[in-house]
């Protein structure tokens, strides 16, 4: 819920801040599409790792915007970092916010193409300088970029199929723009029936393609692998919603009594009422998991038999199962490894070796795995 409030926001000050001419505040309109999208509501229900992913690279594009009028290397440096901090949330999905600045050249002709490469290296800089810092602090931090790099990424592409086609991520998002199609041609028939004649603002076109090329760069790239998941989309449809709100913009700028409705101030108060009720529904569904139930019950349980900061022994087959490895971490603060070495080592369905005979069952009655503890530690 937080994680929306925030992608929310942030998608209304780029917006505010991207102003290419006098028009309309487009934000309201915005945020209508983007909550249209069935995926918006599904991943920030089950609080998906998209969900932080999308926070960071909305600051990241957003830092990257404002480069392009004050303070040009500094706002770099913040984006960069910001989709560092997007990389570490989901890896490399994250990184087609490196495309805004040679999108903004090309559709808009603004700056030079040499600035286009400088910035964009710049860009990438500041993204990796981070990753190699602490790869070079720490060994783990090597190990694990190294298992996600070979798991996860070459991996999906050389042998993990999900999907019968490679064009399924293209199929979500159309599904995603099902209802403000029906509304732009609801909208269209309408001004024909009426004999409206609908102008159409070189500008706004303009903007809509630079947002539009956005969102494609965040979900073209996904079709590589034949391991896709429709909510992997989730980072680009904040900018596929400025790019549709731009076009409906000039649909219906013909229509007083929509635009009467958009800027009507009832909305300001409205907004700060929703704000305040999604702020109480946070701490009162806090803790009250909409998925992985029995997941989460053995690792509340599993939590309060280790100590914090305790490295735990787990199966190979396990090391793969990174949703476990989060949910340690966020709630007990605990390492998984396959290293043998551990004072405690969780199974599932009994893949304890069974050359680990100094392991005892801890007891804890669990749904999904079983804790052992060490005898002689």
């Amino acid at each position: 819920m937080l994680t929306g409030l925030l992608a929310a926001l942030l998608i209304i000050l780029i917006q505010k801040s991207f102003i290419k001419n006098k028009i309309n505040d487009l934000s309201i309109l915005t945020l209508f599409i983007w909550l249209s999208f069935s995926l918006v509501r599904w991943t920030y229900a089950n609080n998906l790792l998209e969900n932080t992913m999308t926070v960071f690279v909305l600051l990241s594009a957003f830092f990257i915007l404002t480069s392009f009028k004050r303070s040009r290397v500094l706002m770099l440096f913040i984006s960069g970092i910001f989709l560092f901090f997007a990389f570490l949330s989901k890896g490399f999905p994250a990184l087609f916010i490196w495309s805004i600045i040679f999108f903004y050249w090309l559709v808009y002709k603004e700056i030079s193409f040499i600035r286009v490469i400088i910035d964009t290296f710049l860009l990438i800089l500041f993204t990796v300088l981070p990753l190699i810092v602490i790869s070079q602090l720490s060994e783990d931090a090597t190990e694990s970029l190294l298992r996600y790099f070979n798991k996860q990424v070459v991996g999906s592409i050389e042998s993990v199929k999900t999907v019968n086609s490679r064009l399924y991520i293209i199929e979500a998002m159309l599904n995603e723009m099902i209802i403000p199609f029906i509304v732009v041609v609801a909208l269209i028939i309408f001004a024909k029936i009426k004999r409206i004649k609908i102008s159409i603002d070189k500008q706004d076109i303009k903007n809509s393609l630079f947002f539009f090329l956005i969102s494609l760069s965040g979900i073209l790239p996904i079709m590589i692998s034949m391991k896709q998941r429709s909510f992997y989309i989730l980072p680009a449809l904040p900018f596929l919603a400025i790019s549709i709100s731009y076009l409906i913009k000039n649909i219906i700028d013909t229509f007083p009594g929509i635009i009467k409705f958009f800027n009507n101030k009832f909305w300001i108060p409205l907004s700060y009422g929703l704000f305040g009720i999604s702020i109480v529904m946070i701490f009162v569904f806090s803790g009250k998991p909409g998925r992985d139930f029995d997941k989460l019950s053995d690792v509340y349980k599993i939590t309060e038999e280790i100590p914090e900061n305790e490295h735990v022994t787990i199966c190979n087959k396990m090391n793969s199962d990174w949703s476990l490895h989060a949910y340690m971490q966020r709630y007990g603060k605990i390492s998984l490894t396959v290293n043998d070495s551990n004072r405690y080592f969780i199974s599932e369905n009994h893949c304890l070796s069974d050359t680990s005979k100094s392991y005892k069952d801890v007891g804890l009655n669990l749904k999904k795995y079983t804790l052992y503890k060490r005898q002689n530690k």
